[in-house]
């Protein structure tokens, strides 16, 4: 199977609930100037052919028509658009210049892009990055499982991590074949001759004091694990408890219960007791091993620690405390360190699953129907797995290691090795989108329906189409009239477009950060893995709040809302939230919270272990927000200095100025420094402060526009003075996204018709994602 698959591989819900419209003022379009005479005035003394400013040059293309030299002139209005140049402290032009300038600039460029259009070169075969593959099996399969252990973390290009995969070396692709009959096992419920099994275990810095948000009331920790038992079988289940070096259990102090539930439904309820004089802790939780008989398919195995309430009277109204004893913090109570199964035993077979269902789509009635029905099933599979209408010849390599597995076996055990090679066929681990032959080099072309579906369940849910989605695109109407778009709102509304949250601004806004988050513990005491998750949590239910309810994305910086609980609340000083379960919570205008720039998530990512870093913040804010982000730092730039002693009453502001003295550093630090310091009021973890050091918190801050404003209120307001600017640079992070390439100069056009189309609806994000779903670069290609 290897060998061939290896040869193969080288050879080849309801609609959107609507927010109320809130009309964004459509400026006037300024009057078209002579951009020579502003470029001679402000540019050209520092773009000249002999000084060659930025290694930029204008005066020799000044008098050229600006198509013939497009990808230079959209530099210059993506410059102008967030006013970065003139630099700070030189000559600049007014506001109406500007906006002339960058009008004429941009209608003259966008005439070129329709005259010739150039939708761009996505790669021919784009493979299916670890986040797609997991989505792929549990739409195909009707099958959970969690990769991240069979498959190597994808590298990132351009923010997102669906770009560089056009490559499949050797040991990736052993990956995929050991995933693939890992993955067709489970589904089909194909066990080994030895038992196997799954080990979940929880962050070492989880305090496990309070309920946690699934776990029944009255209880404190614990844990979850969602398991696809693969047959009707006994199954040895295991929880262990936490200990420290010693091995000794954490926080036992007198008898605490722990109770395990299946489904929901308790299956064990153990009283664990310290141990006795001269014992050690191994026999504390040795009667939380256990076999128990299990139905094959999905289940919840989890286990949670019954409250005292003694200890609720205790500490039901005291500040929040991290409690998991790394040194500084020891538990006060046990707590649940991991859940093992293995198995299965005594195995009756392997039952009715979802899985079984979805892939057994007939059943034979004799030995003369197995293999009409395996084609069967295999017609269904490739049709769903190649994203395409399927030919006699794509069921030749399943059926063939059907015949020897079924030769040797069972009718399961061929359709398994069937279902192994549809898993690694390049037609379902790549996206192939092969251009039309005979045609001229370099000419735009559209995309067929086929490719079409593909790429817009790949942008709307991280995996394949559906049937519906399917079907139409190999009837060829997808492109039909009015069609496109109400399937593109029909998949907003399905649950698996929370992919925009959880794949897109999950790399977008750096949120993935936050798992490798360690703030220093001497200087933040009460941070734990609990506030870690409960920022994250904060931030994806926010976005999708306005992703989902297609709300305008102006309200990103904006709302004066968020999601909170207890824990997350307490952090923040909000009171009156209480319990595990986030809720919406409306915030008062005088409120330090609201849109992502006052979120937990956002200020923790960037940030230090032991201090906060306005140069992140800035570079964040310049990159991510207003789409000019700087340049790397060049080599041998010296690194902030650390302070001690005395030294140590230095404000941050202070230390940056001292490192801004190095030319070397001075010039992006100009532009990144001001924006991170005007969130200066926020420490490394996010809590609001107005000292530092003793001193005074001056956050003062501005933007390369000129701009200069206090704290984050200011920022915002800054921000939401150029809509267009945040506006257009989501738009270029989701066209990346969506086109699994970066953008270049060609889409500058087609992302400013984006933008200006959703202004008048108040930039509404479901206009965002129809505007590039039927742009050029999404529905066209180019040949080399």
């Amino acid at each position: 199977m290897t060998r061939w698959a290896i040869r193969v591989a080288v050879a080849v819900t309801t609609l959107w609930v609507s927010a109320p419209v809130v009309p964004v003022a459509r400026p006037q379009s300024p009057p078209e100037i002579s951009v020579s005479t502003v470029i001679n005035q402000y540019c050209i003394g520092c773009h000249n052919s002999k000084v060659k400013a930025g290694t930029f040059v204008l005066d020799s293309i000044l008098t050229a028509p600006v198509g013939q030299h497009s990808e230079d002139w959209e530099k210059v209005v993506r410059k102008l658009r967030v006013r970065h140049m003139p630099p700070m402290g030189m000559p600049r032009p007014d506001e109406r210049t500007y906006e002339a300038v960058i009008g004429t600039l941009a209608a003259q460029l966008d005439r070129a892009a329709a005259a010739n259009v150039n939708p761009g070169r996505t790669d021919t075969f784009r493979r299916l990055n670890r986040t797609e593959y997991q989505n792929a099996i549990r739409d195909l399969l009707a099958l959970d499982v969690d990769v991240t252990s069979l498959l190597p973390a994808d590298d990132a290009a351009y923010g997102f991590d669906n770009v560089t995969v056009a490559n499949l070396s050797p040991a990736l692709l052993e990956s995929y074949l050991q995933a693939a009959q890992r993955v067709s096992a489970s589904a089909l419920g194909v066990v080994g001759k030895s038992p196997g099994g799954d080990l979940q275990t929880l962050p070492p810095d989880l305090t496990q004091e309070q309920q946690f948000e699934d776990q029944p009331l009255g209880t404190h920790g614990g844990m979850i694990l969602k398991y696809t038992f693969p047959q009707d079988a006994d199954y040895n289940i295991t929880v262990r408890l936490q200990r420290d070096r010693n091995e000794h259990v954490e926080g036992i102090a007198g008898s605490n219960d722990v109770e395990v539930m299946l489904d929901g439904e308790r299956v064990r309820f153990v009283t664990v007791k310290p141990p006795g004089p001269g014992q050690d802790h191994s026999g504390v939780d040795k009667d939380l091993s256990f076999r128990l008989p299990v139905k094959a398919g999905p289940h919840v195995v989890s286990a949670t620690l019954p409250k005292k309430s003694s200890s609720v009277l205790e500490s039901g109204h005291q500040p929040y405390m991290a409690h998991f004893n790394n040194d500084r913090h020891p538990r006060l109570t046990p707590a649940i360190y991991s859940i093992s199964i293995v198995g299965p035993f005594d195995a009756k077979g392997p039952g009715d699953t979802p899985s079984r269902r979805r892939i057994l789509v007939c059943k034979p009635a004799g030995p003369r129907d197995e293999e009409p029905c395996a084609r069967k099933i295999f017609a269904t599979l490739t049709r769903r797995a190649y994203r395409r209408a399927i030919t006699d010849a794509d069921l030749e390599a399943p059926l063939k290691f059907y015949r020897q597995a079924h030769a040797a076996g069972s009718f399961d055990e061929g359709i398994d090795m069937g279902l192994r090679a549809i898993l690694v066929s390049p037609e379902f681990l790549f996206r192939i989108e092969q251009g039309p032959s005979g045609v001229a080099a370099k000419t735009a072309y559209q995309i067929s329906d086929v490719e079409l579906a593909s790429r817009l369940s790949f942008f709307l849910w991280s995996s394949i189409p559906d049937d519906e989605l399917l079907d139409l695109a190999i009837q060829n109407k997808l492109h039909a009239p009015g069609v496109l778009e109400k399937q593109v709102r029909r998949m907003l509304a399905d649950g698996r477009s929370r992919t925009l949250v959880t794949n897109f601004a999950d790399q977008w806004l750096y949120l993935r950060n936050l798992a490798a988050a360690n703030p220093d513990m001497r200087i933040f005491a009460g941070f734990d893995d609990n506030l870690r998750q409960a920022f994250r949590r904060e931030t994806e239910l926010f976005l999708d709040d306005i992703f989902r309810q297609d709300r305008g994305v102006l309200d990103l910086l904006s709302a004066k809302y968020t999601y909170l609980n207890e824990r997350l609340a307490k952090h923040y000083g909000i009171p009156n939230v209480y319990g595990a379960r986030f809720r919406r919570v409306d915030l008062d205008e005088d409120s330090h919270r609201g849109g992502l720039l006052r979120q937990g998530s956002i200020l923790t990512v960037t940030s230090y272990a032991d201090r906060t870093s306005p140069v992140n913040r800035g570079k964040w804010i310049l990159g991510n927000l207003m789409g000019v982000a700087p340049p790397p730092p060049p080599n041998g730039v010296p690194k902030l200095t650390e302070v001690h002693g005395v030294e140590k009453a230095v404000s941050m502001r202070e230390r940056m100025a001292r490192h801004r003295a190095d030319p070397a550093c001075a010039g992006c630090h100009k532009l990144m420094d001001p924006a991170g310091f005007s969130m200066e009021n926020y420490d490394a973890i996010g809590r609001w402060r107005s000292h530092e050091s003793g001193k005074p918190i001056d956050a003062s801050g501005g933007l390369p526009d000129g701009s200069t404003f206090t704290g984050v209120d200011g920022l915002q307001k800054a921000l939401m003075a150029r809509p267009d600017a945040f506006v257009g640079t989501m738009t270029e992070k989701l066209m990346t996204y969506s086109l699994g390439r970066g953008v270049t100069y060609a889409d500058a056009p087609a992302i400013r018709k984006i933008v200006r189309d959703s202004r008048e609806g108040g930039y509404h994000f479901s206009s965002l994602v129809l505007g590039i779903v039927n742009s050029a670069p999404f529905q066209m290609r180019r040949t080399p």
